[in-house]
């Protein structure tokens, strides 16, 4: 898979049949209908790739997404259970490698060192409390920074 590089990104990867795009990303950072989402996603796919303006979007769907404050995934194992967590929103890109270097750490029976994403501890954040309360000012904040980005390279 592929992502683009703003703050607030769009993935996207061909189908295993090669027959259609898989698109993603995160249209709102408020709660939206499936509809709203898809007509939106839909906008942003066009807007990357303006020769499928004539294509349909037949499935959306939707789901949490883990995001860590150092913007780092982390791999490792705790009492037994290994992980990988935090791709941050990245995960159609980064989740497939990642999981490999899990399955490989835990055929070969070692910790996983000599990683980055392997030798670094989750950061704590003072009044968080697992609901992100914040995300919709972030997630407008960098939605504004993209756009100056793009004022900026036009």
């Amino acid at each position: 898979g592929l992502g683009d590089t703003q703050r607030v990104l769009n993935y996207f990867r061909l189908s295993p049949d090669g027959r259609r795009m898989i698109f993603g990303g995160r249209p709102r950072f408020t709660k939206i209908d499936q509809k709203q989402t898809a007509r939106l996603l839909y906008e942003a796919m066009v807007d990357r790739f303006p020769a499928l303006r004539d294509f349909k979007v037949t499935h959306c769907w939707s789901g949490n997404v883990g995001f860590t404050y150092d913007y780092l995934p982390h791999i490792g194992e705790k009492n037994g259970t290994h992980f990988v967590l935090g791709c941050n929103g990245n995960g159609v890109t980064t989740m497939p490698y990642l999981g490999y270097l899990a399955a490989r750490h835990i055929i070969e029976g070692k910790p996983i060192t000599g990683h980055p994403f392997g030798e670094t501890k989750l950061p704590w954040v003072p009044l968080y409390s697992g609901k992100p309360w914040f995300l919709p000012m972030v997630g407008n904040w960098y939605r504004f920074l993209d756009s100056v980005d793009r004022s900026r390279a036009s």
